[in-house]
């Protein structure tokens, strides 16, 4: 069985699956109630809770669970999943990359906590900082990646890159690169690479990660720029070298 409810006060949507789910329950409720919402709002932000007497999903079901993931991929953007059940909780965390929106799990004496999480705000873990004078921008990666840092990224940047025609240099700096929080920033990233490669000069990698060495061995491959690896304690180098003819 599914029920689906909505709360106006902050835009969550809860699907409640007990006992056992059929594919009625998902053609006839769920994906139904995701297109009404989806007239209100482009992006989704789902409480499943999936309760205690839960005992099986039907396989058609499962099926039209799987559909409904893509059907509305784009749409999702946090779906916490309440559960004390070990395998879908477990399968949630291995399966998790696939989808493009945040999913985090959570315990039946955890839900409160979890209608918490969905109403956060998120914030950028990109901190940009842009030199206007010698056209060079530095991208600074504070935690992993998600597909709202790119496009947060381009807000920022397009505009003066717009302005200026092309880029000196983009520098990557961080530490330790912690990568990236999903599939779909992964995804983000590149197309944020795709779009803009051909308007920076030079980028710099300025980390003591492997992803520096590895982006100065096989950038050239997949960029027009050239690339460079610098130690963290090298941005000053790195500067230089982009300003160097």
């Amino acid at each position: 069985m599914v029920e689906v409810s909505f709360d106006p006060t902050n835009d969550i949507m809860e699907f409640r699956l007990s006992k056992k789910v059929t594919a009625e329950d998902y053609e006839e409720i769920l994906i139904p109630a995701i297109k009404k919402q989806l007239k209100i709002t482009p992006k989704l932000k789902v409480l499943y809770h999936v309760d205690q007497d839960f005992d099986s999903y039907e396989f058609q079901a499962m099926v039209d669970d799987a559909k409904a993931g893509m059907e509305f991929f784009s749409n999702w953007e946090k779906i916490a999943v309440v559960s004390d059940i070990d395998w879908l909780v477990n399968s949630v965390k291995l399966f998790s990359f696939m989808l493009p929106g945040e999913i985090k799990t959570f315990s039946n004496k955890e839900i409160e906590k979890a209608k918490e999480w969905l109403q956060e705000e998120k914030k950028p873990k990109l901190n940009i900082t842009i030199d206007e004078e010698n056209k060079i921008v530095t991208l600074e990666p504070v935690e992993s990646l998600t597909k709202e840092d790119f496009i947060y990224a381009k807000k920022i940047i397009d505009p003066f890159i717009e302005k200026v025609t092309s880029l000196n240099g983009l520098i990557i700096y961080t530490q330790d690169f912690s990568g990236w929080e999903s599939f779909s920033a992964l995804l983000k990233h590149l197309e944020f690479i795709k779009e803009h490669h051909k308007k920076v000069q030079k980028l710099a990698f300025v980390t003591d990660s492997f992803i520096g060495e590895m982006a100065e061995k096989v950038g050239s491959h997949f960029v027009s720029a050239e690339v460079k690896n610098f130690d963290f304690d090298a941005l000053q180098d790195a500067k230089k070298w982009i300003l160097s003819n």
